[in-house]
């Protein structure tokens, strides 16, 4: 094994020193002689780095394949969907499928956790809303968020995880483990579905019913991308379970509909029927977004009541703010006393 992690590592040996680059949050290899980086938010186009050829590249994502147990050819298995050692993800896609030569991105797994501080700092979000987070997490909201990729949302679900009691038992589900949850009864639950030959199948909604089964306070389920996770989710909050995840939608109100239309879709269920169910069980809706002038922000973030959706928070573009809706009062504010918070 040591072998071939060192075949991986003088593959890689063109790209290396972007790794250590500070601010680099990925590194995109469009074919061996087009590498960008992401660095500080913004893409970066490196003229200067490159690889000797398209064989290097396809090399390199074999070698990765072969190292984590992974098949890999350009003609049954021509997409490498994976997760190295230290946390960075790798999807490497080799031509023809990738027709201008093969190709393959790292998203770099952050050495440092970024806290609710970083965030205020930051400017992600204000006071006022991480404190009303804070509330809605401790008094057990259901909570979805929402965003584009590279949003923001893993590191939201990080950062609400704090805020969970520490007598709290919590288990995390995800597709690629990225979550960095800071909890003391803590289960981590991958879903290894790529590296499955045979067996049983490992996916995300198996997954979220299994955490049904190890007796949890809190789930926290990294993203859902399909109807069957959806239907898994909801199943799991329908039944008196307290949850949070992430999706991929364009804003508060997209990703409630959404995830609406994935489980009315997976259940072949009428819609109106799952619309009601889904209101009646997710509370807070958060929607982050990586602003074009202002980096990344929560954007939006709206409660559900009585089947409807209540604006509570808004970023103004025009004003660089968060705007408070003052015409709208949470409802979660309700549940101070049963879990006995005290403002």
């Amino acid at each position: 094994m040591a072998d071939e992690w060192r075949l991986v590592d003088y593959y890689l040996s063109p790209i290396k020193h972007l790794f250590g680059m500070k601010g680099v949050t990925d590194i995109e290899i469009n074919r061996f002689d087009k590498v960008f980086v992401e660095r500080n938010g913004q893409t970066v186009f490196m003229p200067e780095t490159r690889f000797s050829s398209e064989e290097d590249v396809s090399i390199l994502i074999h070698q990765i394949g072969n190292v984590l147990g992974q098949p890999v050819d350009p003609v049954n298995y021509p997409i490498l969907d994976a997760r190295l050692e230290n946390g960075t993800r790798v999807c490497g896609v080799l031509a023809p499928v990738s027709t201008q030569g093969s190709s393959i991105t790292f998203r770099i797994f952050p050495e440092k956790r970024i806290t609710a501080a970083d965030l205020l700092s930051y400017g992600s979000l204000s006071k006022e809303i991480l404190d009303f987070l804070k509330i809605a997490v401790i008094c057990r909201a259901n909570i979805l968020i929402s965003g584009g990729t590279g949003s923001g949302k893993t590191t939201l679900l990080n950062v609400l995880s704090e805020f969970i009691p520490n007598v709290d038992r919590v288990v995390s589900v995800e597709d690629t483990n990225e979550l960095k949850i800071n909890a003391t009864n803590y289960i981590a639950l991958e879903a290894p579905n790529r590296r499955r030959k045979e067996g049983q199948v490992i996916d995300l909604a198996f997954l979220i019913r299994t955490t049904l089964r190890k007796n949890p306070d809190r789930i926290v389920v990294g993203e859902i991308r399909d109807g069957h996770a959806a239907t898994a989710f909801l199943h799991a909050i329908n039944t008196g379970h307290t949850a949070a995840t992430s999706i991929h939608a364009n804003g508060t109100r997209d990703a409630l509909s959404r995830i609406q239309t994935l489980v009315a879709g997976h259940g072949n269920l009428p819609f109106d029927v799952v619309r009601a169910q889904v209101r009646l069980n997710l509370n807070i809706l958060i929607h982050a977004e990586r602003t074009p002038q202002h980096g990344r922000k929560v954007v939006a973030i709206d409660e559900i009541q009585e089947g409807r959706c209540v604006p509570l928070w808004r970023w103004d573009y025009v004003q660089a703010a968060h705007v408070r809706n003052t015409e709208s009062k949470s409802r979660i504010f309700e549940r101070l006393k049963k879990y006995n918070v005290n403002l």
